[in-house]
Parts: structure tokens; sequence; C-alpha cells
């Protein structure tokens, strides 16, 4: 074999190896800095990782409100609400400007209430006992009785478990945000 060819692979074998013992020194990889809400949790190891587990859980508290590929509104335009919400019957939530509500009613439907006329309606009132709404982990909204279950199905089986967002926007608007994005979202109610 050629000596040149010899030398020219021992370099390029030199080189490789060099660059694979520089990346395992240095960290490895430059990981871009995490965008979602939370991720100043601290200098710590896993600061980057608890970053993404909790993002959106207090959007609009520090002032960022980047969720994973969305961004969430501002917590005077919308109310947010975290996966595990729920509401007893009788309970019920508003966005900010208190324009309309979501509403567990005393028949167990959970609607969408304008004042003095109901907008939406998930037809809930058959599911029996003492309901509960869920705004559950996956995603999806959900009415419990005894024994039946109403849901909207709203969930994104993509998104890791916990990650959704309800949001009661003031514009009349009641979607779920999964965190990729706005073409993504899951509209429970659109607003004319």
């Amino acid at each position: 074999m050629d000596p040149k060819l010899i030398g020219a692979f021992g370099l390029l074998c030199l080189c490789s190896i060099s660059s694979s013992i520089a990346a395992s020194m240095g960290g490895g990889e430059e990981t871009p800095a995490p965008t979602a809400a939370g991720a100043d949790a601290g200098a710590g190891a896993d600061a980057g990782a608890d970053a993404g587990a909790d993002a959106g859980a207090d959007a609009g508290a520090d002032g960022d409100d980047t969720f994973h590929a969305s961004t969430l509104p501002d917590f005077m335009d919308a109310t947010i609400l975290n996966s595990g919400s729920s509401l007893a019957r009788g309970e019920k939530w508003q966005p900010p400007n208190k324009s309309y509500d979501m509403i567990l009613q005393g028949d167990n439907n959970l609607c969408i209430n304008e004042p003095g006329r109901a907008r939406a309606c998930l037809m809930s009132h058959q599911v029996g006992g003492t309901a509960t709404a869920t705004f559950q982990n996956d995603g999806n909204m959900c009415v419990y009785g005894q024994p039946g279950v109403k849901c909207h199905m709203s969930h994104d089986s993509n998104v890791p478990s916990g990650q959704h967002r309800l949001i009661l926007h003031n514009n009349g608007d009641v979607y779920v945000d999964h965190g990729t994005g706005e073409a993504n979202r899951s509209v429970i109610y659109d607003h004319p």
C-alpha cells in the first residue's frame, strides 16, 4: 500500500478519535436551551429535563409563556388549566373577563354558557349519580358519574401525559393546547 495513503488514513483516524474524545470531555453535542416555561429551574444537571416535564405549569407567572412548540396566552387573556383540574357539580371555570363560563350543571351536563344562554354542552346529563368533570392527563375533558362517563375526545396520543392545557380564552374560544403548535389544538368550542 502507498505510504502516503497509509499516512492520510492514520491522520483521518486520529482526527476522528480526537473529535470524539473532545466531544465526550466537553459534554457531547451542544443542546439548545429549553424553551418551555420553567426552563430556568436552576443550573443543576437535570434542569433541562425538569423543564419539559412541567412545561406550562406556571406559564405567565414568570413572564415566560412558551409551551413546547406553542405559545400560551397571557394570564390576563385566558384561564389556563393544567391536566388533572376538576369541577364538582355547580362549580365553574371562567376566563379572566368572565364573559362566559364552563360549568358542571346540577344535571351533570358540562356546558359552556354565556349570561342568559347555553353556547354548547357535552350532553353528559345521562352519566348518573353525582358527577365530576375532569380535564384528564391525556387531554380529554370527561364527566364521570355513577356508573357512566362521557368525554369530549380532545386527546393527542403523540403528546406525553400531563402536557395538555385547557384554555378558556377571553375571546370566547375554548380549546386544548397540546404544546405542539397552534394548528394542532383540539377545539372544544370555537366562538363565532
